[in-house]
């Protein structure tokens, strides 16, 4: 019984998700020979959400390069659903969600605009580093600011 009561109040005391969305095209360029979106492009597509939301709430790369962080993907997963074609217009839905752990854990959906439906799902996992490539094990001083602005709400209200 202890153990559920300890669950149920960790759960309510997560704040939720931070949330961007990115538009974008498919390129020529972006195509393989079979005529689709080469299933190697959906990571840069990741990584098109991924800074497009480190933009919006401020974990931005040059955040990290002014605070001497590194934030290497560890764990990358894709499952594929549909493909996108030449022209087709597209979402990126990216949610950083929220750890104890020294890390980001991002999840994202494709969606194609013309009909929504789901193309791509997928996940990373990026640990930070310091500039001598030390594994960080505590949130530094910039994280910590940014996660209590998140727990409090202030992000979310800043974006609304």
């Amino acid at each position: 019984m202890r153990i559920r009561q300890a669950r149920k109040k960790i759960e309510t005391d997560t704040p939720p998700p931070l949330k961007a969305t990115t538009m974008r095209n498919v390129r020529f360029q972006e195509v393989d020979l079979m005529g689709v979106v080469w299933h190697g492009r959906y990571v840069d597509y990741f990584e098109d959400g991924r800074v497009t939301l480190g933009k919006l709430y401020g974990i931005d790369y040059p955040d990290f390069f002014r605070e001497e962080i590194k934030a290497p993907i560890v764990k990358l997963d894709i499952e594929y659903g549909h493909f996108l074609l030449p022209g087709d217009s597209f979402r990126i839905e990216t949610s950083l969600l929220w750890t104890e752990a020294v890390r980001l854990n991002h999840i994202y959906d494709i969606k194609r605009e013309s009909d929504g439906v789901l193309i791509a799902r997928g996940s990373t996992v990026q640990l930070l580093v310091d500039y001598q490539h030390q594994l960080l094990m505590v949130w530094p001083d910039y994280f910590q600011k940014f996660r209590n602005d998140w727990k409090s709400g202030a992000l979310l209200k800043k974006h609304e």
